[in-house]
């Protein structure tokens, strides 16, 4: 059987069945070497007190012959007694059939320097607990073998295995139930989980698994299931409004250049009249045209196949640069934009991007300040970054919205209008443009009037 392709369930129960076999065959085990020494311990002091006893009824006759005091006769018979010399010759036994019944046997030099215990089976089959010691009497030295039968102390043994033998089958019968019943309990929470998610799909994403208790393993793992699909969903939230938005702006100056065209071709025009009609052709085209490099860019962001071209640029000098570019734009509007020079760093970036991204902040002050306003750009240089600030004069941004300004195709009510020519990609783009280097983008606001936004750059 393969127990890859059984369930949990049946699994966690196997192994717990198992697990508990060995330990109780191991508790058995030890409970009855345990038992056995106890009992065999008691047999022995049971011997040394018959030897104390029989010490004192050992006499020597006058024929020289050993004999035991007859007044205690009825104590020897039922003990098994031997009384050999050193050598190992018989002097006496208290019962005739012991001597032959029992092996071979002779004293050992270790045997008269101590008390020694010993185990033996007779010719009949028959398991004895042995004592054999030295003792001393009227100057003369002996050897006392006592006996005493291990039958009741195997007899116990046995009723104890046989004890083990109804209770260990049974016990583990229970516990496997128990293990069974255990375990689906334990797992119902993971079957209460797949029945949701299967129920969870691409239309149906707001559908959670249950989590019955948050701290343990399996309601963690329901909550991190739960985070996932809070993130998937607002991934699939995001890229429908990002399709909606994108489909609508597309829309925008396709419609403006059908309709312009539509209307030049209903009657003969002058060729004045036509020049004006292609010039705002190529306008919407070329709305249309940065609209879908800016989704291409984006595009390219959200794959992470992005490859930066780094390289050592002066800051100060791309900086200006950037600010000449969209110079003539502020110019429309009457502002100026004044730059701050402050130390000239070198740092190692993409100078496209970083050109983006101070274009697109620079693009976004012009739009919502004022005209006849200034416009401030500040290079300064820290110990561990470089912050180049962007601060218009337009109304602050509320606590709320900030940001919510730097998601895609999103536009404050008043000032982020099409008619601003914007396309709520700006900000996306140069945040983007920026933490691709590692950097970020932080906007503070004035109490009045005016926002910074602040480009961190990490000095690497």
């Amino acid at each position: 059987m393969n127990l890859r392709r059984t369930n949990v369930r049946f699994r966690l129960t196997l192994w717990y069945s198992i697990t508990l076999f060995i330990i109780l065959l191991l508790y058995a085990g030890i409970t009855i070497l345990l038992t056995y020494l106890n009992l065999r311990n008691n047999l022995d002091r049971q011997l040394e007190k018959d030897y104390e006893v029989i010490e004192e009824m050992i006499e020597i006759r006058p024929d020289n012959t050993i004999g035991m005091d007859e007044d205690d006769d009825s104590f020897l018979q039922e003990r098994w007694v031997e009384i050999r010399t050193p050598s190992g010759k018989l002097l006496y036994n208290s019962r005739p059939f012991t001597g032959q019944d029992l092996p071979e046997w002779t004293p050992t030099e270790n045997m008269l320097m101590k008390m020694t215990f010993t185990s033996l089976t007779t010719k009949s089959h028959l398991r004895l607990r042995s004592l054999i010691a030295k003792t001393n009497i009227d100057g003369h030295t002996f050897i006392l073998r006592l006996f005493r039968p291990e039958g009741p102390l195997f007899k116990e043994i046995n009723g104890y295995l046989l004890l083990l033998g109804v209770a260990l089958p049974l016990a583990l019968i229970i516990s496997a139930f128990g293990g069974y019943w255990l375990a689906g309990r334990l797992l119902s929470p993971v079957h209460k989980m797949t029945e949701t998610a299967r129920q969870i799909g691409a239309n149906n994403l707001t559908e959670r698994l249950p989590v019955d208790n948050p701290s343990d393993e399996l309601g963690r793992l329901a909550v991190t299931f739960n985070d996932l699909l809070e993130r998937i969903n607002e991934s699939f939230e995001r890229l429908k409004q990002f399709t909606y938005d994108a489909a609508h702006e597309l829309r925008t100056p396709l419609t403006a250049i059908r309709s312009t065209g539509e209307v030049a071709l209903q009657k003969p025009q002058e060729a004045e009249t036509y020049r004006e009609i292609i010039g705002s052709i190529l306008e919407e085209n070329n709305r249309l045209t940065n609209l879908v490099n800016s989704l291409l860019l984006l595009s390219r962001a959200d794959s992470d196949k992005f490859i930066l071209n780094r390289e050592n640029a002066d800051l100060t000098e791309l900086t200006a640069q950037t600010i000449e570019l969209i110079q003539p734009l502020a110019e429309e509007k009457k502002q100026t934009i004044l730059f701050k020079k402050g130390l000239s760093p070198i740092l190692s970036t993409d100078k496209t991007l970083f050109r983006q991204a101070l274009l697109n902040l620079l693009d976004n002050a012009i739009k919502y300040s004022p005209e006849n306003t200034c416009i401030t750009v500040e290079l300064n240089k820290t110990g561990t970054e470089v912050l180049i600030r962007v601060t218009d004069q337009g109304d602050p941004v509320p606590d709320e919205l900030q940001k919510k300004i730097f998601e895609r195709f999103y536009r404050l009510d008043k000032s982020r209008s099409r008619k601003s020519g914007g396309t709520g990609l700006g900000l996306s783009i140069a945040k983007w443009a920026v933490e691709v280097q590692g950097g970020k983008i932080t906007l503070t606001t004035g109490n009045l009037r005016g926002n910074t936004f602040i480009i961190h750059m990490p000095i690497t």
